[in-house]
């Protein structure tokens, strides 16, 4: 599937926040159902929908702002970004994830957000280091290759 050089920044956001969820919403789904109950597929795709939807929109808004933020840190940018990336995005869906799974606000709601959150933000901290550019890499070899453009002489001009 070849996409449009203009619809890069949307493919990149898509395909960075598939992987991500998908990976983050399995490990949540495991650790707030407590293992591998006899329905966690099931739950592990619920939980994978609700958490694509939100990154999806956290991942196409929020880099600019955390890239402001990181700024600030001088020759340790990269890192910046890449922690307070992970820090945001595990914060929101793992929220998300928990308030969902335990039907609202239970007496140990914290509990189960912050042990959710733990390994989510170690998982997503790691993959922020290297899966930005792998799925730079794959969705530049989805690019076509913009038209030439004529010369007016009948000949293109590449």
């Amino acid at each position: 599937m070849k996409i449009q050089p203009k619809y890069r920044q949307l493919a990149f956001v898509f395909v960075m926040s598939v992987i991500m969820t998908f990976m983050m919403s399995g490990i949540m789904t495991y650790v707030l159902a407590g293992g591998f109950i006899p329905a966690f597929m099931a739950a592990w795709m619920k939980d994978w929908g609700i958490a694509f939807l939100i990154a999806f929109v956290l991942n196409f808004f929020l880099p600019a702002r955390v890239r402001g933020v990181a700024q600030k840190f001088g020759k340790f940018q990269l890192y910046a970004q890449a922690v307070l990336m992970a820090l945001v995005m595990t914060l929101v869906l793992s929220f998300s994830l928990t308030l969902f799974n335990t039907r609202g606000f239970i007496p140990d709601f914290a509990s189960h957000w912050v042990g959710a959150w733990r390994v989510a933000f170690v998982i997503v901290l790691i993959l922020n280091f290297f899966l930005p550019q792998l799925v730079g890499r794959l969705v530049s070899r989805m690019i076509t290759a913009p038209p030439a453009e004529f010369s007016g002489k009948g000949t293109a001009v590449l």
